[in-house]
């Protein structure tokens, strides 16, 4: 037989009213060890270990922009001890930073001088060329301002024009074409002369030959004229720079290595200085002071190597999450689920929190947080590969929760309703086939049964047994 701890309670349905069984350590369950077969209610839930969480909490690190090497600790504050904010929490050996400095001052002097010569190169350079290089860029100029002149100015001018005048011979080609159809219907009606008419008539042959003229003008200027003198400015522009080029090849050549080395020596400049501001707010870093109010943990404790243990003269990496302030004004849970439950726990569903070390308190909470992977960062689950991350929400919270806690979690993923069902307790196996004891006014008669949906508590009967009988809550042919 089955031996559950668990206190099962029913509902059924229409009213209220249930039966309590115990199920401890073999005691006798109530009624004589045994329970109607009712129709009712009863919830199905996944039971694992989870552990409280801090819903909110501010990471302590170190984060050094230029300084990479490892830290050291030379203060630290206790594990779980209360802090206020700006309290130092962590203190680290300064020595290795300090040479840093100074060494990234010395450099820096350096760089200023190499500047200041290069600049000096760059001047005198310039000034040889200046004299040399203005007719000939005039020159340029020159041709870039016709070229821009006629992109500009000349070439949409001409192209409106002749626009312009192809709107004007289509608006004289409707005109024309309008008064030839109201001729033709008043010589219909004898109102006007065939010459008349015939004279409409080449009116409009005559607008047709002058739209048709515009037309091949416009045409001609887009396809051809335009085209032709925009080639002829381009040449004059790239005639000019490559005389220009050509000329001073040799001076733009000396000129741009000045140039280059004045970049790399300003460029360079630049590193050194951010390099040295980088290294000084790295210094100040060396320091950690409390963000805010609140207990002080130390390492990660969603990280796989979970609360670290740390000391005086343990080294650390930089950017490693060295502790934590959990915000205790709320909570939240972290569980795995096996693969085998997974698919059945959906956001939203409803769950009941157990803390292990405070069973006197309970509470309520729902699924938040549902992975599609497995988790191996869960310090407090051996099995994690094996299990996906499942997070829930409370509602409420105690002062006497702490992050890192461990707590037994029922999430309901479905609920039976209005079924035929008996205590887990009275369901036995024989034979490959599911029984009941079934407990008559003279006899114990045995009863297969057909079990449907199942809980920790309570099987669904589908088929063998009536609403109203009684069965045995254990196996009455075992002495």
């Amino acid at each position: 037989m089955k031996k559950l701890v668990i206190l099962g309670v029913l509902t059924a349905i229409g009213g209220s009213g249930g039966w309590w069984i115990l199920r401890d350590n073999g005691s006798p369950a109530a009624e004589g060890g045994h329970a109607m077969v009712k129709r009712g209610d009863f919830r199905i839930a996944i039971t694992e270990q989870g552990a409280f969480s801090a819903k909110e909490s501010v990471e302590i690190k170190v984060e050094p922009e230029a300084f990479q090497n490892q830290l050291t600790i030379t203060k630290i504050t206790a594990a779980g001890a209360a802090v206020k904010k700006d309290e130092v929490l962590l203190e680290f050996d300064r020595n290795e930073i300090t040479r840093l400095v100074s060494q990234a001052q010395m450099e820096l002097q350096a760089g200023k001088n190499d500047l200041v010569q290069a600049t000096e190169d760059l001047k005198i350079q310039k000034a040889q060329n200046r004299f040399d290089m203005e007719r000939a860029i005039d020159d340029h100029e020159r041709a870039v301002a016709n070229l821009r002149k006629w992109n500009e100015l000349e070439a949409p001018k001409a192209l409106k024009e002749a626009e312009a005048r192809v709107g004007d011979a289509q608006t004289t080609l409707d005109e024309a074409v309008t008064n030839h159809k109201a001729l033709v219907k008043m010589r219909e009606e004898d109102l006007v002369s065939e010459s008349e008419l015939k004279r409409a008539e080449l009116a409009v042959r005559k607008a047709q030959t002058d739209l048709e003229f515009s037309q091949m003008s416009l045409k001609l200027l887009k396809e051809y004229d335009h085209p032709q003198n925009l080639k002829r400015l381009q040449n004059d522009v790239t005639i000019q720079k490559a005389w220009l080029d050509g000329k001073q090849s040799a001076i733009e050549a000396q000129l741009a290595q000045k140039e280059s080395a004045a970049l790399r020596a300003q460029n360079a400049l630049q590193e050194k200085t951010d390099y040295l501001d980088k290294l000084k707010r790295d210094a100040e870093l060396l320091t950690i002071k409390a963000p805010c109010d609140g207990i002080f943990l130390h390492g990660d404790p969603d990280g796989w190597r979970g609360q670290k243990e740390m000391k005086v003269g343990t080294k650390v990496q930089a950017h490693e999450t060295l502790g934590s302030i959990p915000d205790l004004s709320a909570f939240k849970v972290k569980l795995g689920v096996s693969e085998a439950d997974i698919n059945k726990v959906k956001v939203a569903l409803a769950a009941t929190i157990k803390p292990e070390a405070l069973p006197e308190l309970s509470f309520k909470a729902a699924v938040s947080k549902v992975s599609t992977i497995t988790g191996n960062n869960r310090w407090w689950a051996p099995d994690a590969a094996n299990k996906f991350d499942v997070e829930l929400e409370l509602e409420g919270v105690d002062t006497r929760l702490k992050p890192g806690m461990k707590c037994k979690v029922d999430v309901g993923i479905d609920e039976v309703k209005g079924a035929l069902h008996v205590p887990l307790d009275a369901v036995f196996e024989k034979d490959g086939k599911s029984i009941c004891w079934v407990l008559g006014a003279v006899k114990v008669e045995e009863r297969t049964v057909k079990v449907g949906r199942s809980s920790a508590d309570f099987a669904e009967i589908v088929e063998g047994l009536k609403e109203g009988e009684k069965v045995a809550l254990y196996d009455p042919m075992k002495k």
